[in-house]
């Protein structure tokens, strides 16, 4: 199966393997691009646009940094 930019969570899910430790605070879109290209099966030859480099580089923070479930005190609990 072939990817494509719109395939964001597998994109995102492909870069976590490939790039476990990169700092995705300080990655420029050129370079994520360039990585990207790098995935086994992606074969989208058209330019990103901001949007879609945004939406993977979320995707690819929220498996990073997965948001932990809201906690509740006992004491708030009727």
């Amino acid at each position: 199966m072939a990817l494509n930019w719109s395939d964001v969570d597998d994109l995102a899910q492909a870069l976590q393997e490939l790039y476990p430790q990169t700092d995705l605070s300080v990655l420029e879109y050129d370079e994520l691009q360039k990585m990207v290209a790098c995935i086994s099966g992606f074969d989208d030859k058209t330019v990103p646009d901001q949007d879609d480099m945004e939406a993977v580089i979320n995707a690819w923070i929220n498996i990073q940094f997965p948001e932990e479930p809201e906690r509740v005190k006992s004491g708030d609990i009727d």
